[in-house]
């Protein structure tokens, strides 16, 4: 099926024009417009096991073994049968990391009522959690270390560093069968981007219904610290070709945006103005403190936007390295950015979520820990709903709450959502990180062509409430400069009700 063909990847290959035409090999890929990876429709998918039989098997194979004293073995003996180093085992293929799995959530009534919503539907948290599993299962495929036996302990633990743009195309029903697609897309030296893929049967037909990237990170199974060196990849066709350089991509992104980020840049002029501008357009011109706000219509401040939950983390939270499951921790953060956002809206429809991104996993999360939610609408346009939703550890000692876990979620509406309004700086902050994001997931969804977030990050008068504008012509005259004079002229001195009223604000702001 693949061309014997392959070469080997290096970490500085040069476009070639060949790379953007088709493949003149068999086309095993069916490559969507976000190059996330199904099978063609010709690829057999009637012997497909469980997905929970594929995730049993691998943690079988590869984890339980690791703690069940399998042949007396203990940290020596797994450090030991750790490759020194990438060049000495044997390149993969993306072939070679490839697998299908079944969710029978519409064959299986029992299967069903799990994944099945109160509202409707499937529960997609659940969802990413599975995805989140499978990812793991891939990079285990994939993985070919000569020092371990078939049947032996692994010298590897896979866990997930990140997910991105989680790309949802369809409603998700929960009354027919689900197929999870997977491969590894590109791989450095002790870490891969694994491309997920759902499906879901609709008349017969296997339908794209979501797709995810997410990296993983291999670690030595005796400490679960030091970085394990995992196989080069070779590529065997110009798709795949494609599709490992976008990987590579994906990775520098990645790495600018970190660099890009409010936590060490400041904002741009232009999003430094819009934050300016939003403020004197809901500042009370007429008594003359900055402290007092009003509120434009259909307009919420962000400080009343927020949602919290707690929960203690159990043994049966754990994963097969005794820390806290990633999935679940991301399954927590979805279902509360889809109350936060629910409630924020007061709508009587449901809101759809169509994008989650930017899931990163900074801390590992131990049992007995205490792990607080905390999930904000940070930007909202037209119908739609940008939330934040970070998870905290909250230290015994210290009695402060260490970041774990922080993810973005847009939701989309039917009618017209209000406006999440900043009232201070590290607010203003959430509101362009929001945004950015938000921009980015129209890209990412085909309604921005690629490239043109940034270009739109640029433009005050896009992507900014129209109230806003509106305020601002209003109030022009306060900053004519051919009105200074009569402002000076004018009686300046508030009353004394006013006075009161403007100092309470400022007292609880500042508390």
């Amino acid at each position: 099926m693949f061309s014997k063909v392959t070469k080997k990847r290096s970490t500085s290959i040069k476009h070639k024009p060949w790379m953007m035409k088709k493949s003149t090999q068999h086309n095993f890929w069916n490559n969507s417009v976000r190059n996330l990876l199904t099978p063609s429709a010709d690829s057999n998918t009637s012997s497909l096991k469980p997905f929970t039989v594929v995730l049993e098997e691998t943690q079988k194979q590869h984890i339980s073994k690791q703690n069940n004293g399998v042949k007396g073995q203990c940290r020596e003996f797994l450090s030991a049968l750790l490759p020194p180093s990438q060049e000495s085992l044997p390149p993969r293929t993306m072939e070679d990391s490839f697998i299908q799995a079944l969710i029978p959530i519409g064959s299986n009534p029992d299967v069903r009522l799990q994944y099945t919503s109160h509202i409707g539907g499937a529960r997609l948290g659940r969802l990413v959690q599975d995805m989140d599993n499978f990812a793991a299962v891939v990079v285990y495929k994939y993985i070919d270390n000569p020092l371990q036996e078939p049947e032996g302990p692994s010298a590897y633990a896979v866990v997930t560093a990140r997910m991105d743009h989680l790309h949802i195309r369809e409603d998700i029903k929960n009354d027919a069968d689900i197929k999870l697609v997977g491969h590894v897309t590109w791989v450095g030296a002790s870490s891969a981007e694994v491309g997920v893929g759902m499906e879901q049967m609709d008349e017969g037909v296997w339908k794209k219904v979501c797709e995810a990237k997410f990296v993983m990170v291999a670690r030595d199974a005796a400490t679960g610290t030091k970085s394990a060196p995992i196989n080069p990849m070779v590529v065997k066709t110009g798709d795949e070709e494609i599709l490992f350089e976008l990987g590579k991509k994906n990775i520098a992104l990645r790495a600018k945006a970190d660099q890009d980020s409010l936590f060490k840049e400041p904002p741009s002029t232009i999003e430094s103005n819009l934050i300016h501008n939003m403020f004197l357009s809901t500042v009370d011109h007429k008594v003359r403190s900055f402290a007092a706000r009003v509120k434009p219509e259909n307009s919420t401040w962000m400080t009343d936007s927020k949602l919290k939950s707690v929960m203690m983390c159990e043994p049966e939270h754990k994963n097969d390295y005794n820390k806290i499951f990633g999935g679940l921790i991301m399954e927590k953060c979805i279902d509360l950015a889809f109350t936060n956002t629910w409630v924020f809206t007061g709508a009587a429809q449901v809101p759809v979520c169509t994008h989650i991104d930017d899931v990163i996993f900074l801390k590992a999360v131990e049992i007995g820990d205490l792990l607080y939610f905390h999930s904000q609408v940070v930007f909202t346009h037209e119908t739609q709903v940008q939330a934040r939703v970070s998870a905290e550890v909250l230290d015994r000692d210290t009695k402060r709450l260490k970041l774990t876990n922080v993810l973005q979620v847009t939701f989309k509406l039917p009618s017209e959502v209000p406006h999440v309004i900043p009232q201070s700086y590290h607010e203003a902050m959430a509101y362009l990180t929001g945004r950015r994001h938000f921009l980015i997931s129209l890209e990412n969804e085909g309604l921005l062509a690629k490239g043109m977030a940034e270009k739109e990050m640029t433009e005050v008068s896009k992507y900014t409430p129209l109230w806003m504008l509106k305020e601002l012509d209003t109030e022009e005259h306060v900053f004519n400069k051919h009105n200074v004079q009569d402002m000076l002229g004018e009686d300046t001195f508030m009353e004394a009700e006013i006075t009161r009223d403007i100092r309470a604000r400022e007292s609880g702001l500042l508390s």
